[in-house]
């Protein structure tokens, strides 16, 4: 197949997709409906706090939210210190400045993982 017959084909596909979502038909993707606000976009205090002292990703955020978001507000605020706590010290320890985050990082969710063990 050269690259014009190639080019013809793939249009053809598209359009016929297309025809297929307009009608309705099964493997069509339904309207997109807005979202509401969730739990998740809004910032708890205790992810602020973290979040002014350690620089997270988003993962952090989930797996911090995931641990924290059932907890009294007077326990999360709690553990949200101690684990900005053992951020910043590891990351203080760590003599390597790439690497401060990381060092920073995985203390901290070894240390959130073992307070809730308990």
């Amino acid at each position: 197949m050269n690259g014009e017959a190639l080019l013809a084909r793939i249009a053809q596909m598209q359009a016929t997709a297309g025809a297929a979502r307009s009608q309705g038909q099964p493997g069509t993707r339904a309207k997109q409906h807005q979202r509401r606000a969730s739990v998740t976009t809004r910032i708890e205090p205790w992810l602020a706090l973290i979040e002014k002292r350690c620089g997270l990703l988003a993962e952090d955020r989930r797996f911090i939210r995931l641990r924290l978001a059932t907890l009294q507000h007077s326990d999360a605020m709690q553990l949200a210190e101690g684990y900005s706590a053992a951020w910043e010290q590891a990351a203080m320890q760590e003599q390597r400045a790439h690497v401060k985050n990381n060092a920073g990082r995985q203390a901290a969710n070894r240390w959130l993982k073992r307070q809730l063990e308990q």
